[in-house]
């Protein structure tokens, strides 16, 4: 009797110790999701307050003009804060996004027909690809290059 006991001590110790182990694993897989949609919601809070209707005072105002595959904007500019006013006069949902020297930024939605928004970004010098991240656009011609001096 006392080996059956001990039997069974020997399978049941084991697994108790595990199943109270998972509680703790599962309140770190929480907490690290938490913190991973924190960040997430921090950097699109972030992007959304970048996202304005007027420039602020302190940055170069650079106007962009949007249609059917095309973007309307100076390709040589100086390096600093700079707000790109964006103005999407096509037929069409546009987008702005540039890339280069450590920047990758974009609307976080669509503009629309005859909508105007500003995106700040702060340029340094070297040379950025600007393109419209919406469906095909880029491959009908949607993109340009800037450089900033």
């Amino acid at each position: 009797m006392k080996t059956i006991l001990l039997a069974i001590t020997a399978v049941v110790a084991p697994c108790a110790l595990l199943c109270a182990q998972n509680p703790v694993k599962d309140t770190v897989d929480t907490a690290t999701n938490v913190g991973h949609a924190a960040v997430r919601h921090t950097k699109e809070a972030a992007d959304t307050v970048a996202e304005a209707l007027t420039p602020e005072p302190d940055a170069r105002q650079v106007d962009v003009t949007m249609s059917e595959y095309k973007f309307d904007m100076p390709t040589e500019l100086k390096a600093g804060k700079t707000a790109f006013v964006v103005k999407n006069v096509g037929r069409k949902k546009h987008n702005f996004e540039i890339k280069g020297a450590g920047v990758d930024r974009k609307f976080q939605k669509n503009l629309a027909p005859n909508e105007t928004r500003v995106l700040h970004v702060v340029l340094e010098r070297g040379t950025y690809e600007v393109t419209c991240p919406v469906d095909f656009h880029p491959q009908r011609g949607m993109k340009t290059t800037v450089t900033v001096k």
